[in-house]
């Protein structure tokens, strides 16, 4: 079976008009293979989207119009020394279509957005001093390597009462109110890290960064990124993401 015919009982299927024995067909389809049926749900969901939104003629053909358009700037792109065929969409591709249209937004979107998680590298946390405090800095580290970050508040809660000037406790401190979405929090913890002068003074301000970019607040986002000198550690990274900010 082509592309083309499956996708024709796709399109008779969600409009209720298969036959008994293109009903047998598609099932024969879904047996042998069980991705034709999450294919057959996607486009279900896209079919009702079509539905909904581009009730007119008018509207199916200018949805028809900017898919072509979307798709000559594409493959114009592409050199190729076949002639060009010019080939009528029918019915059943406007969801497919729809589809390709829709990854190719969210893509291009993603694109001009920098988001938190392509950036936030967590460090695994691992407290070389142990002493009297071994048992608290192992379930630290347990429930924040986890990603257990309530868990991970809690107990490094406890061990910066024991030991208050602890910057490394500070941090990874941080980093949990950060992870959820304790924002108000988090800033006071970098800020007092990045104003002193500890091996954790530039992640500090990485981090209080990323919090910023995280709420898509970009211009303070930015602001802080070109305070990192040269030779910190996240510098190169962080001139990436200038340069998606600016």
């Amino acid at each position: 079976m082509t592309p083309e015919e499956k996708y024709e009982l796709f399109e008779k299927y969600c409009s209720q008009e298969l036959s008994n024995d293109e009903k047998s067909a598609l099932q024969k389809l879904i047996d042998a293979d069980k991705a034709i049926d999450k294919e057959l749900k996607l486009y279900q969901d896209l079919h009702t989207h079509l539905n909904a939104n581009f009730t007119t003629e008018k509207q199916k053909k200018e949805l028809e119009n900017n898919l072509k358009e979307i798709g000559d700037t594409y493959f114009s792109k592409k050199s190729t020394k076949k002639a060009s065929k010019i080939i009528k969409m029918p019915v059943w591709a406007y969801a497919a279509a729809a589809s390709i249209a829709i990854v190719f937004g969210v893509y291009f979107l993603n694109q001009g957005s920098p988001v938190y998680n392509d950036y936030a590298n967590i460090p695994e946390l691992a407290i070389a001093e142990r002493g009297t405090s071994a048992e608290e800095i192992k379930k630290a580290e347990n429930a924040f390597n986890s990603k257990e970050y309530a868990e991970a508040e809690k107990y490094l809660s406890e061990l910066i009462s024991q030991d208050v000037n602890n910057t490394e406790y500070q941090f990874y401190y941080g980093i949990t109110l950060l992870e959820q979405d304790k924002y108000d929090a988090s800033t006071k913890v970098f800020q007092k890290i990045h104003q002193g002068n500890s091996i954790y003074k530039y992640k500090a301000i990485w981090f209080e960064a990323l919090s910023h970019l995280k709420r898509k607040e970009y211009a303070r986002c930015s602001k802080l990124l070109k305070t990192l000198p040269v030779d910190a550690e996240d510098y190169q990274i962080a001139q990436e993401l200038l340069k998606k900010l600016d």
